[in-house]
């Protein structure tokens, strides 16, 4: 698996911040309310980044072959789900962030002050997740050698090495049997 780019997670990001600063001005600017952001939002960022960053040393651990939580099945899920949510994570960082920036130009008022502050601590912990997954999705990226692969461990021993396992030995579709 090719790592993910950061200059993909750095894009997305300040393309977002852009939108967050011109769809937070346009709804001032028109007389409206600006976007309140619940400061709970943080928290839920946070949660996500921290398990993140659990599920990923799990992988780690298997990846060293060390005893662990953490399944093939389950390594395959966080390395998906951290590979994904990067550059989602990444552009609601910068929607926040562009909402805090254009209530901090407004900051006498007190609406825009408080929207200023929620947006601002939505966007650190939507940046601390972003960090997170991509932390993490480099950790799940699978670093052993190609001539291991297809290998079955119960094979290895002195003059087995190059012993295929049972599944690499070729078969025939039935169609292809009663037609010959």
């Amino acid at each position: 698996m090719k790592p993910l780019s950061l200059w993909l997670v750095t894009g997305v990001f300040v393309a977002f911040v852009a939108v967050g600063s011109l769809v937070s001005a346009l709804a001032v600017s028109s007389g409206g309310n600006p976007l309140f952001v619940t400061p709970w939002l943080a928290g839920l960022f946070l949660l996500v980044g921290i398990w993140l960053l659990l599920a990923g040393r799990g992988v780690r651990r298997l990846k060293r072959r060390e005893k662990t939580w953490v399944t093939p099945i389950i390594a395959g899920h966080t390395a998906i789900f951290a590979r994904s949510s990067a550059p989602v994570i990444a552009a609601f960082a910068g929607f926040l962030m562009g909402v805090a920036l254009v209530g901090f130009s407004r900051m006498w008022a007190p609406a825009m002050a408080f929207a200023a502050w929620s947006a601002l601590a939505s966007a650190a912990g939507a940046v601390f997740a972003t960090f997170c997954a991509v932390v993490v999705e480099h950790w799940c990226i699978d670093d052993s050698d190609d001539e291991d692969f297809g290998r079955d461990e119960r094979h290895r021993g002195p003059g087995n090495e190059s012993r295929p396992t049972p599944h690499h030995t070729r078969t025939e579709f039935p169609a292809a049997r009663r037609n010959s």
